[in-house]
C-alpha cells in the first residue's frame, strides 16, 4: 500500500498544527480520506514529541481492530516504524523509542475512560455518546480529533459545532480531496450520484449531514445511562430460538416527555425453563409490566409463575403498522449497542422494483418488535388485573 499527500491531509494538518484549536471535527464522505491522513498526523506527533500518550478509540473493538488499528499498523509496517518500536499485541500498544505510547481501546471496555492522554482521535464519533465524549474530553490534556460520515445529525453538530466555542474547528472533506483515489473507485463512487438528489449523495458524496433514509424510525438518540428522575413503565420481550436471540427491553419515561428504551437482554439459545432465572440475574423488575411475544404461550406461563407480571402483546390484524406509528410519536432515547444496531438497519421493506412497502423488513428486529409491544400497549387504557 502507498499513501499520499492529499488535500484531505493537508488540511486536517493545517488545523492539526493550529494552537488556537482543541478540537478539530472532521464530517466527510466516503473514501474522503479521512481516518488515513488522521493516523498519518498522529504518527509523525508521537515520532515528534517524547513521553506522550496518544488514544484511537472507537465505539468497540472489533470495529476499531477492523478500521483504525489495522491501517495504522499497515502505517507504521510501509514506513518501518514497527522495526523500532514495540507493539504489545495483548494491550494493543505501540511504545516507541522516545517513549511515547500509541494506545488502542474501545468505549465499551471497562475502566478506558479513566486515564489521562495528550492526544485523543475517535474514529466513527457518531457512534459514541455524547456523555462518553465529555468523560474522554475532560481527560484529554491537548488535542482531540473526531471524524464520521454524516449519516445524520448527533452530538458533534448540537453540542460542538453549534457552540460558539472558539477552540472548536470545523472540516468537511470529500473523495475529491482524497487525490490518492484510483480511478475505479472514484467511478464507482459517481455512478451512484443519479440526479444528485438521493441520501446517499448526499452524505457519502458530497459529506453533508443526511437522514436514515428508508428507515422505520429515525431522529433517536443515544444516552450513557438512565436519568434519576425517569419512571420505569414497561418491559418489552421478544422470544428467541436456536438461531435467533430473545431481546428484552426496558421503557422508561421522563418529566420531559422523553422516552428512553434501554436494552437489557439481547441473547440467544435461551430456554424456557432459564427465564425466570435470566430475568432475576438482570434485576428485572418483577412489579412491571412485561409485554411479551404471544407466540410462546407455554413461556409465558412459566414466567408468570415466576412471580412475573406479563402478558401476550397484541398481534391482531393491524398491530405491527399501529404499534410502529406508536413508538414514531415518541421522542426516543436509547442505551444499548445492539438497541443502536438494530434501530440504524431497521427499515421499510421494498419490491424489486423500488416500490416502498408500508410493513418492516424482517430478521434483524428482536429489540425493535420488542419495543413495539411495549410501547403499543402503554398507549392502551389499562386497569390492574
Amino acid at each position: 500500500m502507498k499513501y499520499s499527500i492529499t488535500t484531505t491531509l493537508e488540511k486536517t494538518q493545517a488545523l492539526f498544527s493550529d494552537d488556537d484549536y482543541r478540537i478539530i471535527i472532521e464530517q466527510g464522505g466516503t473514501s474522503a480520506g479521512k481516518t488515513i491522513s488522521i493516523l498519518w498526523i498522529l504518527l509523525d506527533y508521537a515520532l515528534t514529541h517524547a513521553g506522550k500518550v496518544v488514544s484511537i478509540v472507537s465505539d468497540t473493538f472489533p470495529n476499531l481492530r477492523k478500521g483504525a488499528m489495522r491501517d495504522f499498523l499497515d502505517i507504521c509496517r510501509e514506513t518501518r516504524v514497527l522495526e523500532i518500536a514495540t507493539w504489545n499485541k495483548a494491550e494493543s500498544t505501540l511504545t516507541l523509542p522516545n517513549g511515547t505510547i500509541i494506545e488502542f481501546f474501545s468505549t465499551d471496555m471497562m475502566g478506558a475512560l479513566g486515564a489521562r492522554r495528550d492526544v485523543l482521535y475517535i474514529n466513527e464519533a457518531n457512534r459514541i455518546t455524547w456523555e462518553t465524549f465529555s468523560q474522554l474530553e475532560v481527560r484529554t490534556r491537548e488535542k482531540i480529533i473526531i471524524d464520521f460520515n454524516p449519516v445524520n445529525e448527533f452530538w458533534a453538530h448540537t453540542e460542538l459545532i453549534t457552540s460558539g466555542r472558539p477552540d472548536v474547528a470545523f472540516l468537511k472533506t470529500t473523495y475529491v480531496d482524497n487525490e490518492a483515489l484510483d480511478e475505479a473507485t472514484v467511478s464507482a463512487i459517481e455512478m451512484r450520484k443519479g440526479d444528485g438528489t438521493s441520501n446517499w449523495w448526499r452524505v457519502y458524496g458530497l459529506g453533508e449531514v443526511g437522514s436514515l433514509e428508508g428507515n422505520v424510525y429515525e431522529g433517536w438518540e443515544p444516552v450513557a445511562a438512565i436519568p434519576e428522575e425517569a419512571r420505569l413503565v414497561r418491559y418489552g420481550l421478544d422470544f428467541g430460538f436456536s438461531n435467533d436471540e430473545t431481546g428484552l427491553v426496558s421503557i422508561w419515561e421522563c418529566e420531559d416527555g422523553t422516552t428512553i428504551v434501554r436494552e437489557e437482554i439481547y441473547q440467544k439459545g435461551i430456554l424456557g425453563s432459564q427465564y425466570a432465572e435470566i430475568l432475576k440475574s438482570h434485576n428485572i423488575d418483577p412489579s412491571v409490566l412485561i409485554v411479551a411475544d404471544g407466540a410462546r404461550p407455554e413461556i409465558i406461563a412459566e414466567i408468570r409463575n415466576a412471580g412475573y407480571r406479563i402478558i401476550a402483546a397484541d398481534k391482531n390484524p393491524g398491530s405491527v403498522r399501529r404499534g410502529i406509528d406508536r413508538v414514531q410519536q415518541r421522542k426516543i432515547r436509547y442505551v444499548g449497542k445492539n438497541l443502536e444496531r438494530e434501530f440504524l438497519t431497521y427499515a421499510w421493506r421494498k419490491k424489486r422494483t423500488g416500490e416502498v412497502l408500508d410493513e418492516p423488513q424482517d430478521g434483524n428486529d428482536h429489540l425493535m418488535d420488542a419495543l413495539r409491544y411495549a410501547i403499543d400497549d402503554l398507549s392502551k387504557p389499562r386497569f390492574d388485573f
